[in-house]
């Protein structure tokens, strides 16, 4: 969907100002709740801090990416549960002698990603829409998960586009 300048340019300002008001301690506490990994924990709450002046203005990049990951986590609940768990049999991984070192990221990768899927699977299953078995409905519900996640930051990616395009022209 492509948006006007104007939509963009109030999209944008609506976000900015809900991002202003941002505690990253609670958005912590929210997402530590939520069964998200501390380290994910950890840099969105880093990134909370990351802010860019344009035009004189204020705008809470950081904030704002934060607060659209939240908006996911919470319509995916399941989705985030699986990502921890994923993560976190990688973190165990590790703790292997000798070899772990070697395989943690590759289980940490694989594990994530079938707790992503897995996840994503159960939310569909709870919106109550129809799961395809088998290799086909496994890769459809990847592909399906891939764009949501990436909705989400095209969505703020077109808006400080298009507000960044604004701003340099004026």
């Amino acid at each position: 969907m492509i948006m006007s300048t104007a939509e963009a340019r109030c999209g944008l300002e609506f976000m900015n100002a809900q991002a202003k008001k941002i505690d990253p301690i609670a958005i912590a506490v929210k997402l530590t709740n939520e069964g998200l990994p501390q380290e994910i924990i950890t840099r969105l709450i880093e990134l909370c801090d990351h802010v860019k002046i344009i035009a004189g203005r204020v705008i809470y990049i950081g904030k704002i990416i934060v607060m659209k990951v939240w908006e996911f986590v919470q319509a995916n609940p399941n989705l985030a549960i699986g990502i921890a768990v994923g993560a976190a049999l990688g973190a165990l991984s590790q703790l292997v002698p000798f070899i772990g070192s070697l395989i943690a990221p590759i289980i940490t990768t694989l594990s994530t990603v079938l707790g992503a899927v897995v996840g994503h699977r159960m939310d569909k299953q709870e919106q109550g829409k129809k799961l395809e078995s088998g290799v086909i409905g496994i890769t459809a519900d990847i592909i399906s998960l891939a764009k949501e996640f990436f909705k989400l930051f095209s969505s703020i990616l077109n808006a400080l586009a298009e507000y960044f395009t604004t701003m340099m022209s004026n």
